[in-house]
């Protein structure tokens, strides 16, 4: 039986230099040491060979179907467009290959039950690659919110807006790539409340939102949790927040957490209030666990781990957790009347 996993990358796009770069990365780690960097694939051929060059994969390919017809490739991690994650998807589970996608991975429940159902049916590992359920950071700030430093978590405010040009060929603005703030940046948001809320069921939900070329370009959430918790966030395509563009902060009856960069976060503080009343209130800690290479290590030896054992499904980032997150997305779409071209009638 073999003792480590040959990855594939299907499309060598930008976020794809991270997951690369994490690769070579992991080797040095414990896990990692699985982890071979064996193929690349590519519409391009010359790019595809560029990037293998680069981060030091065996092999380049000009189509997806040469990497798909290569049976050395064990695992794929498919890094193209939302729009086109179904398709791909479904076409490397159903050549055998085990499959880290992309977040989102489905752009509908609908899409995601299709990728599940064909992990089951061809025995092989998928799991959607949100990278934000593995990072150490978060798991120390969920330890302190548990430990009780906080009291009674009450509420969770975050914000995820980036200002970037308009161009309806960018795929932010392209309702065809799946386009908008929803998908890219709040699904983090959202993820990130249910992370601290244990995965509670989110029983309501309200937002406003602003629509350019058919896709949210701002939208503004408030959810409310079984448990009673409350989250609100933003994210924006096309203008930053007046603060903390990407930050959040988690609220307890004893304190609260601060937290930079919350997606992807490295750094945070604990604040305790000093009095009975108001906001005055002191650091009593700081968290923080810096990433080994840039914090998409820990997915894929996660993976890595998980296909060896000959797992079809994380323990950690369930299949359920993908589809509880995509379901709040889709109820969020249909309140905007917001639709894919592909979803049209």
């Amino acid at each position: 039986m073999k003792d480590y996993i040959n990855w594939a990358i299907l499309a060598p796009g930008t976020i794809a230099n991270s997951m690369a770069a994490a690769m070579n990365g992991a080797k040095k780690m414990a896990g990692g040491k699985k982890v071979r960097t064996y193929a690349v694939a590519s519409r391009n051929f010359e790019r595809a060979k560029s990037f293998a060059s680069q981060y030091n994969f065996e092999k380049a390919f000009g189509s997806y179907e040469e990497l798909l017809d290569d049976k050395d490739v064990d695992a794929v991690y498919i890094a193209n467009p939302h729009a086109f994650h179904h398709d791909s998807v479904m076409q490397c589970l159903n050549a055998g290959k085990h499959v880290l996608c992309e977040k989102p991975a489905g752009c509908s429940v609908a899409q995601l039950e299709d990728m599940i159902t064909a992990a089951e049916k061809n025995s092989r590992f998928f799991m959607e690659a949100m990278w934000t359920a593995f990072n150490p950071t978060l798991a120390e700030i969920n330890g302190t919110i548990q430990g009780g430093k906080i009291g009674e978590l009450k509420h969770i405010d975050s914000r995820f807006c980036n200002r970037i040009p308009y161009d309806p060929k960018n795929r932010l603005y392209a309702p065809e790539l799946a386009g908008g703030a929803l998908l890219d940046l709040g699904i983090y948001n959202i993820y990130f409340s249910m992370m601290l809320n244990g995965f509670a069921k989110i029983t309501a939900h309200s937002s406003n939102v602003r629509l350019l070329n058919g896709v949210d370009v701002w939208n503004s959430v408030n959810l409310t949790f079984d448990n009673g918790v409350t989250a609100a966030f933003q994210s924006a395509a096309d203008m930053p927040s007046g603060s903390d563009t990407h930050d959040a902060i988690i609220f307890g009856t004893k304190g609260f957490i601060t937290v930079k960069n919350f997606f992807m976060t490295q750094y945070a503080e604990l604040h305790l209030y000093t009095g009975d009343s108001g906001n005055s209130n002191k650091k009593a800690a700081k968290i923080a666990v810096p990433f080994k290479t840039n914090g998409y290590e820990y997915e894929l030896i996660h993976a890595t781990e998980c296909i060896l054992e000959g797992k079809t499904e994380s323990p950690v980032h369930t299949w359920q957790k993908s589809r509880n997150l995509c379901d709040i997305m889709d109820s969020l779409r249909a309140d905007w009347q917001m639709k894919y071209p592909w979803e049209r009638s």
